[in-house]
């Protein structure tokens, strides 16, 4: 059974297997390697992990591939792209603001051939397909959200977000959608990988898993690596389950990252990775952690 609890869709069932896919930025290419993967894994849950609008040329055909895809059983969650583009179409936001910035007006123009008013983007099935989509999925044993959440024991509870930095509120809903280096580390001056204590995979996207860098408590180490080699990567302790870092870096500019065109992972109920569809290997791999 499923119920919506503080925009997290929560399902008590375990299915045998999951697809996820986060920031797909409007990228052709990216579609190419769901429609692959759900073809190997017919019956596998779509579950689609945010920030399907800015970077690309396509938002129009990423989003009319999404809202058939939902009405089709796909989970389709909110990632901090779509919340920008939300508060612009509720006049939160200016053609000044930070969702220009990062490539608002040219998702405007994909969508609706020119770059529209807000109340003309509030009137479309774009808007009120977005408005809808919870932050969070969970099941018995994985978390799916598009930047994380505090990996700890109390992680569910709105009522323990309340960090103040560099002015912003990191609520549950603002940390669940924007959270970097606070759910990346323990501590972030000496880029310290955190324990994951909720006892769950946390599967996430939101930042390119080729930026991720650290140290371990127990004295590993994970570097950083090429900015156009973005693969899927995960952090875990000893007798903790996994945290899973899939953004492919399709936000970046093609013409100087042609390579990132995301990465598709399948999942096992349990929180295992099955399968990586990526433009190294678009008919699948199995997982090998860098």
């Amino acid at each position: 059974m499923k119920k919506i609890i503080n925009r997290t869709l929560l399902d008590d069932r375990v299915k045998e297997n999951y697809i996820f896919i986060s920031d797909i930025h409007g990228n052709l290419e990216t579609l190419d390697l769901i429609k692959q993967a759900t073809a190997d894994f017919p019956e596998a849950q779509l579950v689609a992990g945010g920030d399907y609008v800015d970077g690309r040329e396509h938002v129009k055909e990423v989003l009319d591939y999404l809202i058939e895809q939902k009405s089709e059983g796909a989970i389709v969650l909110l990632g901090n792209h779509e919340q920008m583009l939300l508060n612009f179409t509720e006049k939160q936001e200016h053609q000044d603001g930070i969702w220009f910035y990062n490539g608002g007006g040219k998702s405007l123009v994909s969508l609706f051939g020119s770059t529209v008013l807000p109340d003309e983007l509030r009137d479309s099935e774009y808007y009120r397909f977005l408005k809808g989509c919870p932050i969070m999925y969970e099941t018995p044993h994985l978390i799916f959200v598009h930047a994380g959440v505090r990996p700890d024991e109390q992680y569910n509870d709105p009522e323990t977000y309340s960090e103040i930095e560099y002015g912003l509120k990191f609520d549950y809903d603002f940390y669940r959608i924007w959270a970097r280096d606070k759910y990346w580390y323990s501590d972030s001056l000496l880029k310290m990988m955190a324990h994951n204590k909720t006892g769950k995979t946390i599967v996430t996207g939101h930042t390119p898993t080729a930026a991720l860098e650290g140290k371990y408590d127990d004295g590993r180490q994970m570097r950083r690596l090429s900015i156009d080699d973005c693969i899927v990567r995960t952090v875990q302790y000893p007798g903790e389950p996994a945290r899973i870092f899939t953004d492919g870096g399709s936000h970046s500019d093609p013409l100087i990252y042609p390579h990132n065109d995301g990465n598709v992972v399948v999942l096992d109920g349990m929180g295992k990775i099955v399968r990586v569809y990526n433009w190294k290997h678009p008919h699948g791999t199995r997982f090998e952690n860098q």
